[in-house]
């Protein structure tokens, strides 16, 4: 396989692990917003440090791989539509899902997340930043966990 058909499959993981950990994340967001009446500080940090280096990476490999920044922001758009979406849907049915339909989609977002931290992120941090990838990793776990 090329290097470019490899940034652009990799690129295209990244993408893909962002959808499906986005789109079930942006609904539990809004079923956050109906119960508390306001998003939790500690989902705003950890959805923000989590997405933007998503976003950061799979952007680089995909005009890497020759995709134009028209073509990058229009699919990234859709990306953030499709999540406001699932936002709405989340803050509307909230309340006609049962309990364990709603811990069922907390389960798809963490195990989508981490498919995409095993198979793409990682690798990749630890070939770009080195061993202390890792360390950065569980701190920054520590973090999420203390502002929650």
């Amino acid at each position: 396989m090329s290097g470019q058909a490899q940034l652009a499959g990799s690129a295209s993981a990244i993408v893909l692990g962002t959808v499906l950990d986005g789109i079930p994340e942006s609904f539990v967001l809004g079923a956050s917003l109906l119960q508390e009446s306001a998003v939790p500080v500690a989902v705003v940090v950890c959805v923000f440090v989590s997405n933007v280096p998503e976003a950061l990476s799979g952007t680089s490999g995909l005009l890497e791989a020759g995709w134009t920044r028209g073509r990058v922001f229009r699919m990234w758009s859709i990306v953030v539509v499709a999540s406001v979406i699932a936002t709405v849907a989340g803050w509307l049915l909230l309340d006609t899902i049962p309990t364990a339909g709603g811990a069922f989609v907390t389960a798809f977002a963490a195990g989508a997340l981490l498919v995409m931290l095993a198979d793409t992120l990682m690798p990749e941090a630890f070939e770009l930043g080195g061993r202390e990838a890792g360390l950065a990793t569980a701190l920054g776990f520590a973090v999420g966990f203390g502002l929650s």
